[in-house]
Order: C-alpha cells, then structure tokens, then sequence
C-alpha cells in the first residue's frame, strides 16, 4: 500500500528533460530569532558566511515560521501548508507520534518524482520517513559542523541528477533541557569556539536581564557562530563542485530561540525568523525585501525554481522569485500563522492573521494555562524567574503570559514586543472585525478542522 502511494505521489509530479532543471539547497538553523545575525543588525554575534549570502542574495525583512515549534514547522515549509492542514501537529519523536496526514506528499517526493536526486544532512523531525523519499540521508551529529560540511561536499560530487539537498544544523538549539543550555565548551570536531562576553550580550526587552540570562545568550551566540562556520564550509563546496550558478539557495531558522515568549508562541520573538534567498540568475537582487513571507511559500518557490508542477491540492503559499526584484512587493501584506502544540503534552492551538502594522492572535481555548513548551519550562530563565517570584517577564506580566484572552491584537509599530492587547479597546474594534473576517475566510477556505467548533468571537458552532 506504501508502495502504490508513493508511485502515485510520483505521477503527480511533471518530469522534465534533465536541460531543464536547477539544483536547490536548502539550509536550515535551529531556533534562531530573525535579529540575531550580522545581516539583520545585530552588534554582537559573528555571522560573516551569512552575511555574505544575504549580500549575494534577497533579505527579507519580515519573513515568519508559521509556528514555532521544530517538528510542525519543518512539515510546513517541507509541505507548503499550514499545521491544521498537513497533520503534524507536534513533535514526531518519542511519546508525541506526530506525522503528516496519508494525503499530504513532501517535496522531497514531488522533486524526486521529476527526477531530482534528495538528500537530508542533520536534523529530519518529520515522520513518516518513508513519505520523505531520499537517497543520501548519512548518520551525522547536527553540531559537527565540519562532518556535516564533508558529507554536503561528498553529495555535490556524487550527483550528476539535478540535486534538492537539506542541510540541517541542531545550533543554536540549546544543548540541555534544564541547566545552562547553550554554549560550546571547548573546540571539538574541528571548530573552536568564538568568546561572547555575558557583559556585552544584548539582552531582547522580551527577556528579563538576569545574569544566567546574559550566560545563555552567550552561549546562544556561540552556536550561532558555529552554525555560520558550517554553512560557510557548505557553500564552499558547492562553489568548488561547480554549482554556485545553478542552484537556488535558501537559509532560514525553523523558529526564534528557545526562551519563553518565543518557542511554542506566536509573538514576534518565536515566529519571526531570518529568511535569505539567493537566485543566482539574478544580477541585482531587489534587497532588503519588505514583502511578508512565510513557511508556506518554501515549496511553492522550489518547485517554480525547479520547474516541477504538482497540482493534487492548492498549498497554502505562493513562489518567492517573482518578488526578488521588487523591494516592496504588492498583495504580500500579510500572513496567516497556525499552531497546535509543542509537546503532545502542550497543546494550546493558536491561529493568527499578521499584517505589516497589526497582528491578530485568536487563542483557540482561552480557558487553559499556557502550557510552556518541554524545552523552555525548564530552562533557567523560567525556572529562576519563577523561583524568585517574579511578577514581570521582560515587558509583559507573567499572569498574562500564562492567562491569555481570547483575541489579541497588537499595534506593532507603537508596540513591537506586544505589550499592550487592543482587542477591547473600543477605537480599535472596526479593525479587530476587519481581521477577524479576513482570517476565518481564509481558514474556511482551507477547511481547517477547528472552526468546526470553535470561532475566534466565542460564537458556537
């Protein structure tokens, strides 16, 4: 039965002459805030090899995972549709048993259809593997950046098919559930780490500014570099081998980073991620790119690069390369955002519509306690804090991080940590039905299986 799906997964896919097609590479950071790299901004962290991408290719500005959580994201960007939709609601590991519905086909099976050779080095989180199809999947460790680096250039010089390769670091991902969590302690596998002085970090105004705080963004700093390190080694290779001009290049992080109020939530810090694509038929790459993108356009944007049609259902996104030259691209001013649980045990199904200037949360079942993911419950930011009785996380107060309403509605140029909820300010209350409406249409057009008891106004169903 397998078998039979897979073949029918790979008729639905056009196969073009081999002239035709162009090669991808898709890399790929583990829970990374957008800020935290030198092409974004940041004073501190050393990403030169990023950096250089993004001076190559097209920064997107305001480019968003479409929930922050490892597994469901990368079965959206690997899907393109939203966690509703593909099925995967949680984690794929272990005790969570999340995988995409029987219905739903990856990219790595539409391109292998069409004849690509795929390939995933480092971390998969998506199951089951077998709706995946690749041909070079090595054991490897996600943190061995230079192993991983020698495994891509070992893929470039073995294909001669057109090539779709993942290449997917566990940096900055924190090392430990509980304990410090991030950080290198010594040089290892070929790298030595980059010092990052706790004193001269930049603490998020999300985050409390606490000396174990400054010790793990440290730390985080120090994964980033190394992550940068690898990808530069990567794209190195793939020069060498000859590919540089033939193959699309896209670096993102799955979220933003592990701290509490972004990992498992749907604020800016856990959702809004660093996003680079390089097209290399393009001499003058409209960059930094203002348009809103998401998760959702990753594989639509592949198979247009590539040339592979796939038409079984509509995704959730649309292409990318026909922005890269235009620096404010029209009818790209919003994005819709779905997430349903970290952990099989921390379900808190949110769906958000977010806007240039405004975001719209609608919280699914308000009643619960915001159940923090596994990762970030017990990271001593949220255990010290709450330790010490702390009434305040960063701007926002600790009973409103754990007792959400309903709605939320932020005004992000006046209030870009989402601080202050509109949703019942009464000067607001056109705009907050204006996208109410906006996002139940959208949600109806996709038949998300929710809003058949539940709606973001508390009507019953």
């Amino acid at each position: 039965m397998k078998l039979f799906l897979l073949l029918l997964t790979l008729s639905a896919a056009t196969l073009l002459p081999a002239t035709e097609k162009k090669n991808v590479l898709f890399l790929i950071s583990d829970n990374q805030t957008w800020s935290d790299l030198g092409c974004y901004g940041h004073p501190v962290v050393k990403t030169p090899h990023i950096d250089q991408l993004a001076a190559e290719g097209v920064r997107f500005e305001q480019a968003f995972a479409t929930t922050a959580s490892c597994g469901p994201s990368r079965a959206v960007m690997y899907t393109g549709l939203l966690t509703h939709s593909n099925g995967q609601y949680a984690h794929p590991h272990r005790e969570h048993n999340q995988q995409i519905r029987e219905d739903v086909t990856s990219v790595f099976a539409m391109l292998k259809g069409a004849g690509y050779r795929t390939g995933l080095i480092g971390k998969d989180h998506v199951k089951p593997l077998e709706k995946y199809p690749m041909d070079f999947k090595p054991r490897t460790r996600g943190r061995d950046v230079v192993g991983m680096a020698e495994l891509a250039d070992e893929f470039f010089s073995t294909s001669d098919s057109p090539f779709f390769l993942v290449v997917s670091w566990h940096d900055p991902h924190p090392v430990s559930i509980d304990g410090k969590g991030w950080g290198i302690p010594e040089s290892q596998d070929g790298y030595a780490p980059l010092p990052y002085d706790p004193a001269e970090v930049v603490v998020p105004p999300f985050l409390p500014d606490t000396p174990e705080v400054r010790e793990g963004i440290a730390g985080y700093y120090q994964q980033i570099s190394r992550m940068d390190h690898g990808l530069g080694l990567v794209l190195k290779s793939l020069e060498e081998r000859g590919h540089k001009d033939d193959t699309l290049i896209i670096f993102i992080s799955d979220h933003g980073t592990s701290e509490p109020g972004a990992m498992g939530t749907h604020y800016e810090p856990g959702v809004r991620v660093p996003f680079i694509v390089r097209n290399p038929e393009l001499n003058q790459p409209a960059s930094p790119n203002k348009a809103l993108v998401a998760f959702t356009d990753i594989t639509p944007t592949i198979l247009d690069w590539t040339g592979v049609t796939f038409d079984e259902y509509p995704f959730h996104g649309r292409s990318l390369l026909p922005v890269l030259t235009e620096r404010n691209p029209r009818d790209r001013d919003e994005v819709l955002l779905s997430h349903v649980g970290h952990d099989i045990f921390a379900y808190y199904p949110m769906r958000t519509l977010r806007q240039r200037d405004y975001k719209l949360i609608w919280n699914v079942t308000p009643g619960a306690e915001y159940p923090l993911p596994i990762d970030t419950v017990q990271r001593r930011t949220w255990t010290m804090l709450r330790e010490r009785g702390d009434e305040m996380i960063g701007g926002r107060r600790v009973e409103d991080f754990l007792h959400r309403p309903r709605l939320e509605l932020y005004d992000l140029k006046a209030d870009p940590w989402e601080t202050n909820n509109l949703a019942e300010d009464p000067a607001h209350a056109d705009r907050l039905n204006e996208m109410v409406t906006r996002l139940m249409e959208q949600l109806e057009t996709q038949g998300d299986p929710w809003i058949r008891k539940f709606h973001p106004l508390g009507r019953e169903q």
